[in-house]
C-alpha cells in the first residue's frame, strides 16, 4: 500500500514459489529485500522448517536459503546492509540458557553462529535497522534490566546504545526507524499514552528527543509506528484494525479497517541483486 499516492493505492504481490503444501510468515525487510519464513503443511498439522526466502518484488526475484542450525519458532530476525563488505546480512536471535545469533551472508552464501550470554531476548518481536546494524531491546543478565543493543557484524557481539533518559524500568519500550533515526516508543501506562523518541545523533544519549505522543484513545493493544509520510503523518500497524494513519499535529486518526492480526512492514523499492550485495 502506497500512502504517498492520493488514494493510498494498494496492489497484491503474488509469491512466485507458493505451493499448496506450504505457506509463509512475513518476517522483516531491508531496502527492497523481504525476508519470509516457509512452513510446510503435513498430516499432523504444520511443521516449522529451516527454510527462508529473500524476496525482491522490485526485480521479481527471490532466493531460497536454508539455515543449517536449529531455529525455534520464536526466533527474532533482522536484515541489514553491511556497507563495509557490500553485503546484505540476515540475523536470527534465539534464546535458551544462552543467546545464539545466527547470521547469513548474501554475498558469500554462508552461515555462522555465535553465542553471547550477556543478554537475552526481550518478549518484543520488534527490531530496528540503523547505521548498518540491527537493534533490539534485550535484557541484560548483569544489570537485570532492559537495554538497547545492536549486533556488531565485525566483532560478532552485542554492543549497547544508551536509552532515553526519561525511560523508566517498568515502561514498555520498543524500537522503530522513523525518518532515518533510531526511535524508541515507550508505553507510559501511568499516563495512558505512547511517547516516541528519536536519537538525533547516533550513539549520543543526550540527543534523544521526543517526537510526538500517541494517546491511548486509539484502542489497540499492539500498536507499532511503521514509518513517516512526506506530510509528517505516522503510519501505524494495529493488531485489531490493521493499518491506520495518525497525525501528530492535530491528533487525528484514520483507520483503514484491514484484516485483524495483519503483519505489516515498510518496504522501499530498489534494485538489489540477489546474486550477492548491491
Amino acid at each position: 500500500m502506497d500512502f504517498e499516492t492520493p488514494n493510498h493505492e494498494s496492489k497484491s504481490l503474488q509469491c512466485p514459489w507458493e505451493t499448496s503444501d506450504s505457506y509463509f510468515q512475513l518476517m522483516c525487510s531491508c531496502d527492497s529485500l523481504i525476508l519470509l519464513r516457509v512452513y510446510k503443511r503435513c498430516a499432523f498439522g504444520t511443521t516449522s522448517c529451516k527454510s527462508f526466502v529473500l524476496w525482491s518484488p522490485s526485480i521479481r526475484s527471490y532466493k531460497r536459503i536454508k539455515c543449517p542450525y536449529e531455529l525455534p519458532y520464536y526466533a527474532n530476525s533482522g536484515v541489514c546492509y553491511d556497507s563495509t563488505a557490500d553485503d546484505y546480512r540476515v540475523l536470527f536471535v534465539s534464546q535458551g540458557n544462552e543467546t545464539s545469533v545466527v547470521t547469513y551472508s548474501l554475498r558469500n552464501n554462508s552461515w555462522n553462529m555465535v553465542i553471547d550470554s550477556r543478554y537475552y531476548l526481550y518478549v518484543s518481536e520488534h527490531q530496528a535497522v540503523v547505521n548498518g546494524a540491527v537493534h533490539w531491546v534485550m535484557c541484560s543478565r548483569e544489570l537485570d534490566t532492559r537495554v538497547i543493543v545492536y549486533f556488531d557484524l565485525v566483532e560478532e557481539k552485542f554492543k549497547g546504545v544508551p536509552p532515553p533518559s526519561l525511560w523508566k524500568k517498568d515502561d514498555d519500550m520498543n524500537l522503530v526507524v522513523l525518518g532515518g533515526f533510531l526511535c524508541a516508543y515507550c508505553d507510559i501506562g501511568a499516563k495512558q499514552q505512547i511517547e516516541v523518541y528519536a536519537m538525533k545523533e547516533y550513539g549520543k544519549k543526550e540527543s534523544w528527543t521526543r517526537l510526538f505522543i500517541i494517546p491511548r484513545v486509539i484502542d489497540d493493544t499492539h500498536l507499532k509506528p511503521l514509518c513517516l509520510t512526506n506530510k509528517g503523518q505516522v503510519l501505524l500497524s494495529l493488531w485489531k484494525m490493521g493499518i491506520g494513519i495518525f497525525d501528530p499535529e492535530d491528533g487525528a486518526f484514520l483507520p483503514f479497517g484491514s484484516d485483524y492480526g495483519l503483519t505489516a512492514i515498510p518496504y522501499v523499492e530498489s534494485l538489489v541483486s540477489l546474486d550477492g550485495g548491491v
